[in-house]
């Protein structure tokens, strides 16, 4: 301890050097009521503690704008997906009224049959289903709500909550 003392009385000033040697000699007080006792002490721990606090917060605001910086570019690379994908899309629509422009329209005159032949799809699938061969559908028409869960959706719920 005493060398390293020394040593630092080559550059220090004098007086504050062997204030510390000399706490050191003394039975008096304890080194560390002595120290405290010292002028100079809390002018150091003043320094201290501030420059703590300043590299802590000096860290912080590294650490913000870090994250800001990674937070523009990864916005700037969505918006530039997102481009990309818009001008997809847009030649996808392009091609797909071109297209329609280019073929002709052929009108199909045939849907009342299509839909008799769904009345008889659907009769026949119901009446295995049911086992029963005395009933007829009078009438057939599209659901106009839409379903919040898929039917295998529901199947899998019905399944998993049914008691025991």
């Amino acid at each position: 301890m005493n060398l390293f003392l020394n040593l630092l009385s080559e550059g220090a000033e004098p007086s504050v050097v062997d204030r510390l040697l000399s706490y050191a000699g003394t039975a008096e007080k304890s080194v560390a009521q002595q120290q405290i006792a010292d002028p100079d002490y809390w002018g150091s721990v003043g320094i201290i503690t501030l420059t703590g606090i300043l590299v802590v917060f000096l860290i912080l605001a590294i650490l913000i704008f870090f994250f800001w910086l990674l937070g523009t570019l990864f916005k700037a690379v969505d918006k530039s997906k997102k481009k990309k994908q818009e001008a997809a899309a847009a030649a996808k629509a392009q091609e797909a009224v071109q297209k329609a422009v280019e073929e002709p329209v052929v009108e199909e005159t045939a849907e009342a049959e299509d839909n008799g032949e769904l009345i008889a799809v659907i009769s026949a699938a119901i009446a295995a289903y049911t086992n029963d061969e005395g009933f007829t559908i009078k009438s057939v028409r599209k659901h106009e709500g839409k379903r919040a869960r898929s039917a295998w959706s529901a199947a899998g719920i019905t399944e998993n909550t049914r008691p025991f």
